[in-house]
């Protein structure tokens, strides 16, 4: 069992393969019996060679993420926020069709776009650029006869009535950021002049009626750390649950040394308190985590499904943000950091950059070892850059927590596949991992009738 790693991990055994991140939970009854886990080992394919292609290949992404930075100004003043001088310089209407284009053409065999044009500050602060990027996402979608969606993430305070409408009618998705109840929420979050704005979000959350697809973005730091609180707080207003590490040039105010226990420990009371609520059949707190882009969630979801990953995301290789400037960067969190600019919007897309990327991406060799290799696929060369100054970095005090989230991921999927709510979890994250692929329903459908529109038969599939 040389290429094995074995985990005694809160009364259980978990069996790691080196070779290709599958594993085995068990018991210590079992573990006791050689004969038999040499058995499992074998049926689980825990000796199979995985194929790792070191070389990029535009074909391997099925969604294709554009982010546009069409609003720097903002309406409040999170301390946590890395954008400290805003000035009021935002793209045009024009440069932003020409970015959706140019990406689109490189990519033209991607299955989905997901345009994002929320840019580093308030987006509703530039509406009128917003709507306009939705129509035009409209055109796009039929003229492409496959889905080019906007998603925004807005703070929340300007989702009035007419607003929400508005955005709606333009087709774009959104959600919110919010840090848990009044009291996390506000330490950080406040607007120009300190005040609370929890109380608007949250009038305005709730005088919208269909919530269904809204999410709530959380940005996990040192003041909000009790999980259960602001999960079971902010189901009663979203659907989805999306919690997150700060990215801060403030340590203190992030996971550290000096915190990093302490957030486990929070973790492990969220882990609990998902397998109770779980195996009573209450699977509205572990499908709000599911359904996002929640930071444990991903773990969770990756376990269930047993998906493997090379790289922890798609930064500079298969998401692409253009900032004011006209530079192009590998994610909306990089703008500014002269190692992650990956072109422009007058000389393209760098392929040299972008293949730099993917190795950065790919070749983690100080991964190698860490037996969560296959399911985190690394640290976001952001957060890398933030805290090291270097975009391939390692950031032990991250390593040290996502150890922790992807035992507690595998501990959650062994209980709970041995209840009869496992199924309905199952074939939940399926659906999940479609929703941003292209739909071959839709596309055959097309194909057969090229005088319909792709918005009139995605509204058509939305209204029945």
């Amino acid at each position: 069992m040389d290429d094995i790693q074995v985990l005694d991990f809160r009364g259980f055994y978990i069996l790691i393969s080196k070779i290709n991140g599958s594993t085995i939970t068990i018991d210590s009854e079992v573990y006791q019996n050689k004969d038999l886990i040499n058995q499992l080992l074998i049926e689980n394919n825990m000796y199979d060679e995985i194929e790792i292609n070191g070389k990029y290949n535009k074909e391997l992404f099925k969604t294709i993420y554009i982010s546009l930075h069409t609003s720097s100004k903002c309406n409040m003043a999170c301390t946590y926020c890395f954008k400290k001088d805003r000035d009021d310089t935002n793209l045009t209407f024009d440069e932003s069709k020409r970015f959706i284009d140019m990406i689109i053409d490189e990519y033209p065999t991607a299955g989905k776009y997901i345009v994002d044009p929320t840019g580093s500050g308030e987006p509703l602060l530039n509406k009128y650029l917003l709507l306009q990027i939705g129509e035009y996402c409209k055109d796009k979608s039929n003229e492409l006869k496959r889905e080019a969606l906007p998603m925004i993430v807005t703070n929340g305070t300007l989702l009035d009535k007419t607003t929400v409408q508005e955005l709606r009618d333009a087709g774009i998705l959104f959600g919110v950021s919010l840090d848990g109840d009044k009291a996390s929420n506000d330490f950080y979050r406040k607007d120009f002049s300190g005040n609370s704005v929890y109380k608007k979000v949250i009038k305005n959350i709730k005088n919208i009626k269909d919530r269904s697809l809204m999410g709530v973005a959380v940005t996990l730091t040192d003041k909000n750390t009790d999980l259960v609180k602001t999960l079971k707080h902010l189901i009663k207003y979203f659907p989805t649950v999306s919690i997150k590490p700060v990215r801060s040039l403030d340590g203190n105010i992030g996971i550290n040394k000096g915190n990093v226990d302490e957030i486990k420990k929070e973790y492990t009371k969220l882990f609990d308190f998902l397998i109770h609520e779980t195996q009573k059949g209450n699977l509205e707190y572990i499908a709000a985590l599911l359904n996002g882009d929640d930071y444990f969630g991903k773990f969770m979801l990756r376990l269930i499904l047993n998906h493997k990953v090379l790289t922890r995301c798609d930064a500079g290789i298969g998401r692409f943000s253009l900032a004011q400037d006209g530079n192009i960067y590998a994610c909306p969190g990089a703008i500014g950091i002269e190692e992650l600019e990956v072109g422009s919007l007058e000389g393209g897309i760098s392929y040299k950059i972008r293949d730099k990327l993917y190795k950065v991406l790919t070749e983690r060799e100080k991964c190698n070892d860490c037996f969560a290799r296959f399911v985190c696929g690394g640290e976001c060369m952001v957060s890398s850059y933030y805290s090291t100054n270097k975009i391939d970095e390692v950031d032990q005090v991250m390593c040290e927590l996502k150890k922790h989230l992807y035992k507690l991921s595998l501990l959650f999927n062994h209980i709970i596949g041995k209840t009869s709510y496992y199924k309905t979890i199952y074939l939940a994250c399926i659906e999940k991992t479609k929703r941003f692929d292209e739909d071959s329903r839709i596309t055959k459908y097309l194909e057969d009738n090229p005088q319909i529109s792709f918005m009139d038969v995605k509204l058509n599939r939305e209204n029945t």
